[in-house]
């Protein structure tokens, strides 16, 4: 007996080992450029404007910058001819009397040039020709030294619409009486209005800084302006 025993027999049937299949690469395959190959899908195309539409549309861009730039051209000499007539506007005091005396000539009546107290001033004067109705009158505009500001208007002539244009529509609230002597009142929201007859003219005082600046300049006028 040996020492070694022998290794079984192998059967003749017994399949021989097979080989593992080799990896599949599932990677995509690259073109020569490197970029992902064409799936199929085309790009959404991109909306193209003719010439004829592209022209078009500058144009029209063009007739919009050119409308704003004319109402702004337009806007503003009007407003610089035409500025609010308030005690900011006008800050310069000009020499009422001087003015006055300019006007005289083609008036019906005595221009009122008021002696001021001290601090206060005449912003603006001047004598309108062409008006409602055609009337003809002197106005002009006091500031107080403390910033407050009455709108002075005087005419010979005077009937309810040109009333109505210079006081801007307020409406009538009863009298107000100032030294003993009455004047119609008309409102419109912050504007208060003294309206009276002294000698050939009548006075209206407008301004929407209360009641206070209105019946100094009120006095001022009775005691200045002869009653008949």
């Amino acid at each position: 007996m040996s020492e070694h025993p022998e290794s079984p027999a192998v059967p003749a049937n017994t399949p021989e080992p097979t080989e593992t299949p080799a990896a599949v690469d599932t990677a995509v395959p690259s073109n020569a450029a490197g970029q992902v190959p064409d799936t199929g899908r085309e790009p959404a195309p991109k909306p193209l404007l003719t010439p004829a539409q592209a022209k078009r549309a500058n144009q029209t861009l063009k007739g919009m910058i050119i409308s704003v730039v004319l109402t702004v051209a337009v806007a503003i000499p009007v407003i610089l001819i035409n500025p609010p007539n308030k005690a900011d506007t006008y800050r310069a005091p000009v020499d009422i009397s001087a003015v006055a005396s300019q006007a005289a000539p083609d008036a019906d009546f005595t221009p009122w040039a008021p002696n001021l107290p001290e601090g206060d001033y005449v912003n603006f004067a001047r004598w309108i020709t062409k008006n409602v109705d055609g009337i003809k009158y002197w106005e002009f505009g006091v500031v107080t030294k403390d910033d407050k500001f009455v709108w002075v208007r005087q005419t010979a002539k005077t009937n309810p619409s040109w009333l109505a244009a210079v006081t801007q529509g307020a409406t009538p609230a009863g009298t107000h009486t100032v030294d003993g002597t009455e004047w119609e009142l008309r409102k419109k929201e912050k504007t208060q209005v003294l309206i009276t007859t002294r000698g050939q003219s009548t006075i209206v005082l407008s301004s929407d800084s209360g009641t206070e600046p209105l019946e100094k300049l009120a006095g001022l006028a009775q005691r200045e302006i002869p009653a008949n």
